[in-house]
């Protein structure tokens, strides 16, 4: 359990970090958004691989996969993806919402303290993949206010997870 632990303290900071820097900066975080948050989703999509490997969970994988794939497009098409980037968000915000609220039933089921901050941080993911797909156009002008205060609030309730479930 001490390796979850660090596994989602360190994938929360990355989080927190990518969030504040793009809060901070946020002319510069829009002219380089793509590439910024491609690369600390790269570097997450790598960090959950610890969780399989150290833990044997392959549920994992899929978040691994999933932050490595959005982080590679998001590098290789900085130009596109800044067009994009809000329908980009929504579908990396939905498909690790939904792997977040899945995993958090299976840590439920395996009765492990603090599973339902996990599936808050899954629904929470959902319905903002939502909103921004209602309104992309809106979404695009908010963008980098929106996704900073996701990153911050995702990477917060990983280092909560860490904390409360692997006590």
């Amino acid at each position: 359990m001490r390796s979850l632990r660090l596994h989602l303290c360190l994938s929360g900071a990355i989080l927190i970090v990518l969030g504040v820097l793009s809060m901070r900066y946020p002319l510069e975080a829009i002219m380089s958004a793509g590439v910024i948050i491609g690369i600390g989703l790269t570097v997450s999509g790598i960090n959950h691989f610890s969780g399989w490997y150290f833990l044997g969970l392959k549920r994992f994988i899929v978040m691994g996969i999933l932050d490595i794939i959005t982080g590679i497009i998001m590098v290789a098409q900085p130009g596109i993806t800044a067009f994009v980037i809000p329908i980009v968000m929504a579908l990396w915000l939905f498909s690790s919402g939904i792997t977040r609220t899945c995993i958090s039933f299976w840590l439920g089921g395996a009765k492990v303290p603090g599973w339902w901050m996990m599936l808050l941080g899954g629904l929470a993911s959902i319905f903002l993949a939502v909103l921004v797909m209602a309104s992309p156009l809106v979404a695009s002008v908010s963008v980098m206010m929106i996704l900073s205060g996701v990153l911050i609030a995702c990477g917060v309730l990983a280092i909560l997870e860490g904390c409360i479930m692997c006590r």
